[in-house]
């Protein structure tokens, strides 16, 4: 096993994380974790490094993906109330990391409101940094403390703390990834 760890930059437009997990022969979710990725299906911009972390006898493939179930909430509870697209982001994609129906998050205020907000294909890809208003369960509440994010990826954190990944997502609506996931000290964290 190779167990060096090193950067590996984006160079070409479109490189996915699974492209960068089958060119270092590392699992994507080992990869994820590692650089305590939002979610390892959005892709990196060309300039981009990421963290590759020492080869292992199984790599990780799955256990950081969102499952493809058929939702049947049509709201989140709590909040916040916007999302904020990144590259790659679909209606269904966004729907998936919310937990919600598309159909519900394509509607102004949910199903009971038959007009659409961009009367697009669910499948289509969304410009990046636009909001999207999500629909809210009412009544509803959310606490928000402070977290230090040491290690995983934002799935570890919804299934510990019984959100999605869509909701920290929108917390922290710019964060993809940390670059700076090495410790002061130059080690990886634990």
């Amino acid at each position: 096993l190779n167990t060096t760890t090193y950067n590996y930059y984006i160079t070409v437009d479109g490189t996915t994380v699974f492209d960068v997990a089958r060119a270092t022969n590392r699992g994507v979710c080992d990869i994820g974790r590692q650089n305590l990725m939002a979610d390892v299906t959005i892709v990196p911009n060309v300039g981009e490094y990421f963290i590759i972390p020492p080869e292992v006898c199984e790599p990780d493939n799955t256990s950081c993906l969102l499952p493809n179930i058929n939702a049947t909430r049509t709201c989140i509870y709590g909040g916040p109330r916007l999302y904020y697209t990144v590259r790659g982001d679909t209606y269904e994609v966004i729907a998936r990391r919310l937990n919600i129906t598309v159909e519900s998050l394509m509607h102004v205020d949910g199903p009971s409101n038959e007009t659409l907000v961009n009367p697009i294909s669910p499948t289509a890809e969304l410009d990046v940094g636009q909001f999207i208003k999500v629909p809210q369960c009412d009544p509803s509440q959310c606490v928000i403390q402070p977290y230090v994010f040491k290690w995983g990826v934002y799935k570890d954190l919804a299934d510990k703390y019984g959100t999605t990944v869509g909701q920290i997502m929108m917390m922290s609506p710019t964060y993809n990834y940390s670059s700076l996931a090495f410790s002061p000290e130059g080690m990886f964290p634990p």
